[in-house]
């Protein structure tokens, strides 16, 4: 579930036709919607259209939706439209919300973020360093990621798509045998692996999954009906957009997961729904208040190069840009590509979502928020 400091629109040139399905969110009548439609429109270009998978695109202004419309299929098998109401498998923007978790509860005290992560998961491998639940919730834990050194088959790769399976208690168990790549606290690293385990400790700690954890604290006391933590992929979902892979001949086949583990990624959810958890972030409305404390930076982690500028608070990057305050993160995973964008002091947000490999969640993302930050 990859990562990106987007500094830069990538735009291409007009697209000629597109589906236009939104709910009465839509500010159909706002200011300036003509001009995300065509700041859509050069992204689109030639990619989405009528019959093909898309993307979800929406803004805020002091909370309310100025901007919120879906562009092609959410299933090309019953040509339905992408919507508001669509639910997108979200890739890494889900960090959020297990940081979420670990920062309520630790403000419940029934952690200890300064502690070594086997004080809860006393199973894993002896690292020969300290590695604190704090350092793996900021990616300064020394933990690696996805990669050819987890073998599904002695010398055979295990490949993190839909070709190969494993269990959630079998990849924990994977997972808890895989060394340290650096000594932590000396370097920023992101690592999927260490969210997935923040994952493990919420359970541990609260006797709840974290889809449950997270259901109870979260999603339902904010009203968003349909957002959760998709732990059993076969689970029906209603409205869930489906994931599709452009094949290089033309056309698209279905590429969606087969793996249930969370906690890097795994939250499913709406625009709407996304509207409702960045007005809570907004307005310190999560429980024990925690959302100050999760958008506050980590003092003194470097970030690597690829994300000039910005250090990693609890499951967003945070910066500099406009002059004020930028808050970000992106999410890849199978067909999926979605971003979450936030400008505080000027009490904008972005949401972004795709369901196909041949469009870029984080461009669309761009492309509403320059027509946003012009406008100002």
């Amino acid at each position: 579930m990859h990562h990106k400091w987007i500094s830069a629109l990538v735009a291409g040139v007009c697209l000629a036709s597109c589906s236009n399905a939104a709910t009465g969110q839509a500010a159909d009548n706002a200011p300036h919607a003509a001009a995300f439609e065509a700041a859509l429109d050069d992204v689109f270009v030639g990619v989405v259209s009528d019959d093909t998978p898309g993307c979800v695109a929406g803004a805020t202004r002091g909370g309310e939706f100025v901007f919120a419309q879906g562009y092609g299929l959410a299933n090309m098998e019953y040509s339905m439209p992408i919507t508001p109401d669509s639910v997108f498998r979200m890739g890494s923007v889900s960090k959020q919300f297990t940081a979420a978790a670990i920062a309520l509860l630790d403000a419940r005290g029934q952690i200890d973020l300064s502690a070594d992560i086997h004080t809860y998961l006393p199973e894993l491998m002896d690292y020969g360093h300290e590695v604190t639940v704090e350092q793996m919730v900021h990616h300064m834990s020394g933990m690696g990621d996805y990669d050819d050194r987890f073998e599904v088959r002695p010398g055979e790769s295990f490949r993190f798509g839909n070709e190969d399976y494993w269990t959630i208690e079998e990849f924990y168990a994977a997972v808890a045998e895989h060394p340290l790549d650096h000594e932590p606290g000396t370097q920023w690293r992101y690592s999927n692996l260490a969210y997935f385990l923040l994952s493990q400790l919420v359970e541990r700690v609260s006797g709840q999954t974290l889809a449950e954890y997270a259901q109870a604290e979260f999603f339902t006391p904010l009203g968003m009906g349909d957002t959760l933590f998709n732990d059993d992929v076969n689970q029906i979902i209603p409205h869930r957009a489906s994931g599709y892979l452009a094949l290089e001949e033309g056309g698209f086949e279905t590429f969606d997961t087969n793996l249930d583990w969370v906690g890097d990624g795994g939250v499913y959810t709406t625009l709407n729904d996304m509207r409702l958890w960045d007005n809570a972030l907004t307005q310190n409305a999560l429980p024990e208040g925690i959302a100050e404390v999760m958008l506050a930076p980590y003092p003194g982690a470097p970030i690597s190069e690829d994300n000039p500028g910005a250090t990693y608070a609890y499951g967003m990057f945070v910066g500099e840009r406009y002059g004020t305050t930028f808050q970000m993160h992106s999410g890849g995973w199978v067909a999926f590509s979605t971003m979450h964008m936030r400008v505080p002091e000027r009490g904008l947000s972005v949401f972004a979502m795709c369901n196909g490999t041949h469009v870029s969640g984080p461009e669309v993302a761009e492309a509403v928020l320059g027509v946003l930050v012009g406008a100002d």
